[in-house]
C-alpha cells in the first residue's frame, strides 16, 4: 500500500512538473500536455483561447453494452469552449518539460496585445460588412439576399469576438459600434429574405406537377417564385430528356442545368447534374421518378 501511494505521488509530480503562473494584468497563460512539443504547444495557446471562450458546445456520447442480456447505457457528456478566430500575437513559450513520453510547455501572451488583435480583427470584420450594407440600403432584393448569405460568417465571426473583447478589459461601450453593425445586418437580411423573389422557367414543358413541386421546393430553400414584378431574379432550369428501354425496363435520363440570376442579371448559382428513372410499367411512370430524382438535387444555395 505505501508503494502504490509513492507511485501515485510521484506521477502527480510529475504531470505538475510545469506550474501554471496565475494570469496578471499584464499576462494570461496557458498550459499544454500533448505527444509532441509542437501539439503541447497548440494545446498551451488553446487554453489560453479557452479563457476568452465566447460559446460554450456541450456534446453527450451514448455508449450502449449488453451482458448477459441485459443492456446498459453510459452517457458521457463533454463541454467544449470556443472561440473561432482569435488571433494570439507573439506567444512566448517560457518553460517546458519532457517526460514519459508526454511534452509540457507553458505559454504567455500580452493582455494588452491581444486586445489590440482582437481590436483589429473586429474593426476589419466590421468595415467590411459595412462596405456591404451601405451597398442595399434600402435595396432589398436577390442581390442582397446572396451577398449577405456569403457574408453571414463574416457577422457570426464578429459577434463571437465582441465578448472576447469586453473580457480582455476593453473600456465600457467599447462594442457599441459593433453591436449596432450587426443589428443592422440582420435587420437588412431579414428583409432581403422576404424580397428574394424569382421568376421559374423552364427550357421545355414539363408537367404541372413537376413545376409545382419545383415552385414549392425553392419555397422551402427561401426563393419566392412570382410571375413578375420589380427587383425580381429569375431561376432558369434547362432539362435534356432521353427515355430508352432495356430487357422490358423503361429508363429515362434528365440532364439538368439550373442557372439563379439576380434581378440585375448577374449569374449567382450555376449546377448542372445528371438523373435517371426506372420502370417496368410505363415509359410515364419512368419519367416521373426521374423527375423525382431531379427534385432531390435542386438545391440553389
Amino acid at each position: 500500500m505505501r508503494q502504490l501511494l509513492h507511485l501515485l505521488l510521484f506521477a502527480v509530480s510529475s504531470a505538475a512538473a510545469v506550474e501554471l503562473p496565475p494570469d496578471s494584468e499584464k499576462y494570461i497563460y496557458g498550459i499544454g500536455t500533448d505527444t509532441s512539443y509542437d501539439l503541447a504547444q497548440k494545446a498551451a495557446m488553446a487554453d489560453i483561447v479557452m479563457k476568452l471562450a465566447t460559446r460554450v458546445n456541450v456534446s453527450t456520447k451514448i455508449n450502449q453494452t449488453k451482458h448477459f442480456n441485459r443492456t446498459q447505457v453510459d452517457a458521457q457528456s463533454q463541454v467544449i469552449a470556443e472561440s473561432r478566430g482569435i488571433e494570439l500575437p507573439n506567444v512566448e513559450v517560457i518553460d517546458t518539460d519532457q517526460k514519459n513520453n508526454l511534452w509540457q510547455v507553458l505559454v504567455r501572451v500580452e493582455r494588452e496585445q491581444v486586445k489590440r488583435a482582437i481590436k483589429h480583427q473586429l474593426d476589419t470584420i466590421n468595415s467590411d460588412l459595412q462596405f456591404v450594407l451601405e451597398e442595399f440600403e434600402n435595396h432589398y432584393a436577390p442581390s442582397c439576399f446572396y451577398t449577405l448569405s456569403n457574408e453571414e460568417n463574416k457577422r457570426t465571426l464578429l459577434n463571437e469576438l465582441i465578448p472576447a473583447y469586453i473580457g480582455i478589459g476593453s473600456e465600457d461601450g467599447a462594442e457599441t459600434q459593433f453591436n449596432r453593425t450587426i443589428n443592422t445586418f440582420d435587420r437588412t437580411y431579414k428583409r432581403c429574405k422576404k424580397r428574394n423573389r424569382y421568376t421559374l422557367t423552364f427550357s421545355r414543358p414539363v408537367t404541372s406537377a413537376l413545376k409545382n413541386s419545383t415552385k414549392a421546393l425553392l419555397k422551402k430553400q427561401g426563393f419566392d417564385v412570382v410571375s413578375k414584378g420589380e427587383n425580381t431574379g429569375s431561376v432558369q432550369l434547362n432539362i435534356k430528356a432521353k427515355s430508352s428501354m432495356f430487357k422490358k425496363t423503361h429508363f429515362t435520363i434528365l440532364t439538368a442545368e439550373i442557372l439563379v440570376f439576380d434581378e440585375r442579371e448577374s449569374l449567382q448559382f450555376k449546377d448542372s447534374f445528371k438523373v435517371k428513372g426506372a420502370s417496368f410499367k410505363s415509359s410515364s411512370e419512368s419519367v416521373a421518378r426521374a423527375e423525382q430524382a431531379l427534385l432531390q438535387r435542386v438545391k440553389l444555395k
